[in-house]
């Protein structure tokens, strides 16, 4: 499985990503460290829920790995949870396979 290197954040992709998919997961990863909304778009067909889920995955393990470096040190860093949702349940079935 590839790995990126996005902003400092380690992404596992299933496949070898293309210029677009990486663009769309720097941008989801740049909403996640700015704590910002994003609206991202892209054509059918063109794995949006897949960089979609990978880099915000990627950049919780990340936060996870930032709050076990905190807990040594004796502060408390709190870990983001994510919810993703969708509005039909065949989506939500394609994505959990």
């Amino acid at each position: 499985m590839p790995t990126y290197d996005i902003r400092g954040v380690r992404i596992d992709f299933p496949f070898e990503a293309y210029s677009p998919q990486l663009a769309y997961m720097e941008k989801v990863v740049l909403a996640l460290e700015q704590g910002t909304n994003a609206l991202l778009e892209s054509p059918t067909g063109t794995g949006k829920t897949l960089c979609l889920l990978c880099a915000a995955l990627g950049w919780r393990r990340m936060q996870i790995e930032k709050a076990k470096v905190a807990a040594q040190r004796c502060t408390k860093q709190r870990v983001p949870r994510i919810i993703y949702a969708s509005r039909t349940h065949s989506q939500l079935t394609q994505v959990v396979r």
